[in-house]
């Protein structure tokens, strides 16, 4: 009975402790955005563009930082609700282990439920953490697009989207 009990607790503990490790983060240096410039165009030097495109990507350096920052939240909010689940999952599987006597049962039964419903509450949670971080995200990356775009036709480039 106490083996049963601690190879499911160690297996609760192993799924939530491997869903909520933090996973490192693959911001690269690469642009969050490649404007799409008509290079065949009268005048254009590949030199001079690649300062000004450097300059308008520093202009919008604030809203790449706020991109991915929102990028880096929508993943650990991704990473509370995965843990959420597995703690509900492990909570759901507690309830239904048999054990001999009616006392461990019930106590058995009630941790599972306690622990399944703190995990659906958890994952919740995540998930409205990372879709409200997400949403922000996208909201930057699209900023940075419009200020990189702009900067970039003030300088006399012909953007083809």
């Amino acid at each position: 009975m106490r083996s049963s009990k601690f190879v499911l607790t160690s297996f609760a503990c192993l799924l939530t402790f491997a869903a909520a490790a933090p996973v490192a983060a693959q911001q690269g240096e690469a642009a969050i955005y490649e404007p799409l410039v008509d290079r065949d165009a009268r005048g254009f030097k590949e030199k001079k563009y690649e300062k000004d495109l450097t300059f308008c990507r520093n202009r919008a350096a604030p809203q790449e930082n706020a991109a991915r920052a929102g990028a880096a939240e929508a993943a650990a909010g991704a990473q509370q609700a995965t843990a959420g689940a597995a703690l509900a999952t492990a909570g759901n599987i507690a309830r239904y282990v048999p054990v001999p006597g009616l006392g461990a049962a019930n106590g058995l039964w009630a941790g599972g439920g306690a622990a399944e419903a703190a995990g659906a509450a958890i994952g919740s949670q995540g998930a409205a953490a990372s879709a409200q971080a997400a949403a922000g995200a996208d909201m930057a990356a699209s900023d940075y697009r419009l200020v990189v775009d702009r900067c970039l036709q003030r300088r006399g480039y012909v953007l083809l989207r």
